[in-house]
């Protein structure tokens, strides 16, 4: 069995997304002859906790916790306040302390390259030990947050491993970068420390065809996310009084438009045809419905939920809307929360660029429609056929056997990865 270390900030109790693709991969990767210990945080900056996302971590896998400043504490040390801090953004509200919008003028202008890179200086003390303790053949470091690819960049530099960068999403071209800008200086250094990352390591893996073409055209490889088949064992699909439609994740301001958008077409849609709509958001942490207030639908606002209920909430619904950022580049945007509502079977209705990577991959899986962000008419009328299909007892779901995105699959596609990588050096 060979050895790899994996190296990522977010892992259980962190939830949300961020630590599905490694929680996942790292369950199956010794089923390919790679066994792997994972370095991470024990107390860093997560969006969401989820505790029992702790049972889900593979019973034989080494984990090796490392403490870290965070913002969070820092904040709370100079104001008195444990208040979280936005995931996934550089930008304060209007509604924030003093102190707080100095926080953010400071991680958005003087760190280089994210918050996280505090951690840097632990996870590298804590990997050198675990090389100089083992027979490491590999390294895989993961981000966001892309500072973690600076401790593979080191580890390269002085132990000569063979180094796997795996990108979940962009660095430079993430789409939080485009709507807050940074000085000159700081997306230099960016720029030029994404360069150093790609050149230097031995792999480039990402998650989208796109995203490959931003980071390295012709090195990258393409690795997709996935769903994990034993998630979905113990649910099944039930029929309600009202046709549900779920969308799971966070209303930041990067998406809040179009979330509000399909609930005023959706309200438009259940007037005009007396249809019984219930419309829920999953994941939002504040409360919205004061900005939106349907007429015609029954809107629902659920908070953050554990992992395996969110997996209970995807399959017993009749639609599941999936949101793809409006911003440059968006074509390669493919979220882990897109791979989940595959293994669920519901149909899926995309917002989002009609030519991108996640609509080729609905139309591939038979697993749903991307509309564009101004096409009601057609998007009105796929609600309604699945509606028609319901109301007949004969729900549309996808039947389709979609092992190329299974966690089992991916893991194997990631062995592979590994051993070229292995036998280039």
């Amino acid at each position: 069995m060979k050895k790899v270390l994996i190296i990522t900030y977010y892992w259980p109790p962190c939830g949300g997304v961020a630590v599905q693709r490694w929680l996942k991969i790292s369950k199956y990767l010794s089923l390919f002859e790679w066994l792997p210990t994972v370095i991470t945080t024990e107390n860093g900056d997560y969006p969401f906790l989820d505790d029992t996302l702790n049972n889900e971590i593979s019973p034989d896998l080494k984990v090796i916790r490392t403490k870290t400043p965070t913002f969070k504490n820092i904040f709370k040390a100079l104001t008195g306040k444990n208040e979280s801090l936005p995931y996934g953004s550089l930008k304060a509200s209007k509604e924030d302390s003093i102190i707080k919008k100095i926080l953010f003028f400071i991680r958005s202008q003087m760190v280089i390259p994210d918050a996280r890179v505090i951690w840097n200086k632990n996870a590298l003390k804590a990997a050198e030990k675990a090389i100089f303790s083992g027979l490491y053949e590999a390294v895989i470091t993961t981000g966001p947050p892309h500072s973690t690819h600076l401790v593979g960049l080191e580890l390269k530099k002085k132990y000569k491993l063979t180094w796997i960068a795996d990108f979940r999403d962009p660095w430079t071209n993430i789409y939080y970068y485009q709507s807050f800008k940074r000085n000159f200086l700081i997306k230099s250094i960016d720029r030029y420390l994404e360069k150093k990352v790609i050149s230097q390591a031995d792999s480039i893996v990402t998650v989208s065809e796109q995203i490959a073409n931003l980071l390295a055209p012709g090195k990258a490889l393409v690795i997709p996310n996935s769903f994990d088949p034993d998630d979905y064992i113990n649910f099944r699909y039930e029929k309600s009084d009202k046709f549900r439609i779920k969308f799971i994740g966070s209303l930041t301001s990067s998406r809040k438009a179009e979330v509000y958008q399909t609930i005023r077409w959706l309200d438009h849609l259940a007037s005009e045809n007396r249809m019984c709509i219930e419309f829920s958001v999953i994941g939002n942490q504040t409360p919205f419905e004061k900005e939106i207030d349907p007429a015609h639908i029954f809107l629902k606002n659920i908070g953050f939920i554990q992992h395996k209920k969110v997996i209970e909430e995807c399959v017993n619904c009749e639609l599941l809307l999936l949101v793809i950022n409006q911003t440059t580049s968006n074509e390669g945007i493919l979220t882990y929360k897109l791979f989940e509502y595959l293994g669920s079977q519901t149909k899926i209705i995309g917002i989002g660029p009609v030519n991108g990577d996640a609509a080729k991959i609905l139309d591939m899986a038979n697993a749903g429609k991307m509309f564009d962000y101004h096409n009601q008419t057609d998007f009105s009328d796929f609600v309604k056929t699945i509606y028609k299909s319901w109301e007949e007892n004969n729900l549309l779901r996808n039947k389709q056997e979609l092992i190329q995105f299974s966690a089992p699959y991916i893991a194997s596609l990631f062995s592979q990865a590994l051993s070229s990588s292995v036998k280039k050096k």
